[in-house]
C-alpha cells in the first residue's frame, strides 16, 4: 500500500516509505484520521510521556497530505493504518528537517491499542531506513521524553543511540520537560 502516484511531497524523494508489517501500513493523512488522532493523542497514558497538548482536532490539520508544505526543510508525516479497515493506528514523520545539514528528527505516536505489535519499532525502521536511502538524511535524530521508557526501547531496538539527556529541551504543558536524545547515522557517512 503506497500512493505511487506522489512524487516530492517534501525533503527530496520520489517514493513515500513502504512499511513491512502485517498489521500496519503507511499513508498520507486524509481528514478522516484527524478525530481518531485527536481522540488516542488525549488519552492520559499517551499524553503523559509524549509533548503532545492538543486542545483542539484543528490543531492536526497542518498535518494533512494537502496541507504539508513542499519544500527540502518541510516537516512531513504519515499514517500509520490497519491494512484491514485503513483506520489510523498512529502516525510517523519528521517534523524538523534540515537539508543543509541532512538530518531529519524522528517523531511517531500509536494508538494504546495498537502497543505490544512492534509496529512502532517497523515503522521507525522503516522511516530511518528510507530517510538515509531515498531522502539524502544523514542523521536522522529522536528526542523522548525522559519518563518514556517505551519510545527509549523502540529507537534501541532500531539502532538508535543514546547521545545524552537534554535538560529543560522543550516546554511540555507549560512545565519545562527533561529529553533524551538519540541519532542513528548513516555508517558510510
Amino acid at each position: 500500500h503506497t500512493n505511487t502516484n506522489l512524487a516530492c511531497l517534501a525533503m527530496k524523494f520520489n517514493h513515500l516509505p513502504i512499511l513491512q508489517h502485517a498489521h500496519a501500513y503507511l499513508r498520507l493523512i486524509e481528514p478522516d484520521d484527524l478525530p481518531v488522532w485527536a481522540a488516542y493523542l488525549r488519552l492520559p497514558q499517551v499524553y503523559q510521556h509524549t509533548s503532545w497538548n492538543l486542545q483542539a482536532v484543528s490543531e492536526l490539520e497542518p498535518h494533512l497530505a494537502s496541507r504539508q508544505v513542499h519544500q527540502p526543510d518541510s516537516p512531513f508525516r504519515l499514517a500509520i493504518a490497519c491494512p484491514h479497515s485503513h483506520v489510523l493506528l498512529g502516525t510517523i514523520g519528521f517534523h524538523t528537517v534540515s537539508a543543509l545539514n541532512k538530518s531529519a528528527e524522528l517523531a511517531y505516536d500509536l494508538a494504546p491499542e495498537a502497543w505490544g505489535c512492534g509496529i512502532a519499532s517497523s515503522a521507525a525502521m522503516t522511516m530511518t531506513d528510507w530517510a538515509h536511502a531515498q531522502a539524502g538524511i544523514i542523521r536522522v535524530q529522536a528526542t523522548v521524553l525522559e519518563s518514556n521508557e517505551r519510545s527509549m526501547a523502540v529507537l534501541q531496538r532500531c539502532g538508535f543511540v543514546r547521545e545524552g539527556l537534554l535538560a529543560s529541551y522543550r516546554q511540555v504543558r507549560g512545565q519545562s520537560g527533561n529529553f533524551v536524545m538519540f541519532s542513528h547515522v548513516l555508517q558510510s557517512a
